[in-house]
């Protein structure tokens, strides 16, 4: 029987990335959901492409008898284009990720199927019907009644172009968070904290052809004796890695002690806002702005990078919101900085309150990226947000700046992953005062 054809998209994101004549590199971690299906789809009955828009052009006119797309909010658009396009050759179309999950009604007027939530059990469900030629125009998971995730392959790394990336090899050891902050999608794709077994995230370790991983789960140590046992399992193995937790690993000096051992080098944290009352505001109390000082003390005597995390335009914002920022990621000497701007995803509960509000400014789901502003603040114009944050980039990532939070570093993995961030961020600065897609968008 000939096999039949599966190509694999993710429409551009439009990361950092490096471009360099027709060789395009981005400068974050390889993601995980096209490799991810693509493990789960049966050798002996299909041939399966992966295509990262992020960094290769989509083949448009690919022979393909099935294409999947993978959407989030910010790429949907592209995602219901390329869907009409093959749609139009008369190949069927599904369309999964986080935003068909919560905007299942919106993405089944631009596919033949629609996948909602987790693809472990529905996506090979979807291929066998494919085959059987019954197909449905909805797969909906069931999740896992405990928190325990199991029958999630291996990736297919083989599959994906390695130099595209800086960090090729991605590891998943858990899904969700046990924190419902008001702007997060993650509550509203997944309802729990969920924990793959240890040896399946060993064995993907093992199975990574490099020894520098990133983790993109969405905090690692929710669970704090999963994370202990975790990273014990790791030390054996030598490697080094990066992931994303909130502030609350440095609470524990064991944890700390076992994620330096296992290899960790650098740590995504989201310190969001210096002001208490904002913090409290958005379900994000846990974390104490008296406390940052602390908490980067402890990161760095451990020798683990931070790029510390901050948004603009929450209500308590007004025009002395971007000094104070700039100032204090200076004070803490945060390594690598990183700015957004409040975005109320939909079918957040941040979404629900500004629509009830009146104040969405746009549904062009397009400039739902975090770098756009889409609704009206309330101590600021909309100009006067997207401006500001600008000139915080700006301030942040000027030589001076940079200097004076990296170069008291001793040499080593961290210093290099520090001169490597704020590269990629003051190459960034640069795009957001130039490229069009950062032009602030018509407001009715």
């Amino acid at each position: 029987m000939q096999k039949k054809m599966v190509l694999l998209i993710s429409p551009d994101a439009h990361m950092h990335k490096f471009v360099i004549g027709s060789f395009v590199k981005s400068s974050r971690e390889a993601p995980l959901t096209l490799t991810t299906l693509a493990a789960m789809v049966p050798e002996d009955r299909f041939d399966v492409r992966i295509v990262d828009g992020s960094i290769d052009t989509i083949p448009l006119d690919y022979p393909a008898d099935l294409v999947g797309i993978s959407t989030l909010t910010g790429t949907c658009l592209q995602a219901y284009e390329l869907a009409e396009h093959y749609r139009n050759r008369g190949i069927p179309v599904v369309l999964g990720g986080v935003h068909a999950t919560i905007m299942p009604e919106e993405a089944k007027q631009h596919a033949d199927s629609v996948l909602i939530g987790m693809a472990e059990e529905s996506w090979p469900q979807l291929l066998q019907d494919f085959l059987d030629g019954d197909l449905k125009p909805v797969y909906e998971a069931i999740e896992p009644e405990g928190d325990t995730l199991l029958n999630v392959p291996t990736p297919r790394l083989d599959l994906m172009r390695r130099s595209g990336y800086m960090l090729p090899d991605t590891i998943q050891a858990t899904r969700g968070c046990k924190h419902d902050c008001d702007f997060c999608s993650v509550p509203t794709v997944w309802s729990k904290y969920y924990k793959r077994p240890i040896a399946d995230v060993i064995r993907d370790i093992k199975n990574a052809p490099g020894t520098y991983l990133a983790f993109n789960d969405v905090s690692i140590i929710e669970d704090v004796d999963y994370a202990k046992e975790l990273f014990t399992a790791m030390i054996p193995l030598k490697v080094k890695w990066g992931g994303l937790s909130t502030t609350l690993i440095t609470k524990d000096q064991e944890l700390m002690e076992l994620a330096a051992k296992s290899g960790c080098i650098y740590m995504l944290l989201g310190f969001e806002s210096a002001s208490q009352m904002t913090l409290k505001s958005i379900a994000k109390g846990f974390n104490k702005k008296d406390d940052y000082h602390k908490v980067m003390q402890c990161m760095h005597d451990y020798g683990i990078s931070v790029q510390g995390c901050f948004v603009f335009g929450f209500d308590e914002d007004d025009q002395s919101a971007f000094q104070q920022t700039v100032d204090w990621v200076n004070e803490l000497k945060v390594d690598i900085p990183r700015y957004s701007i409040y975005t109320p995803y939909p079918c957040t509960r941040l979404f629900k309150r500004l629509e009830g509000e009146g104040r969405i400014l746009t549904y062009n789901w397009g400039n739902y990226d975090t770098m756009h502003v889409v609704y009206q603040p309330t101590q600021l114009t909309p100009h006067e947000l997207f401006d500001g944050f600008k000139w915080a980039y700006k301030q942040t990532f000027s030589a001076g700046s940079i200097g004076r939070r990296i170069f008291f570093q001793k040499l080593g993995a961290r210093s290099v992953v520090n001169l490597a961030g704020n590269v990629t961020y003051r190459i960034f600065v640069h795009r957001l005062y130039k490229d069009e897609r950062f032009v602030l968008p018509m407001m009715p």
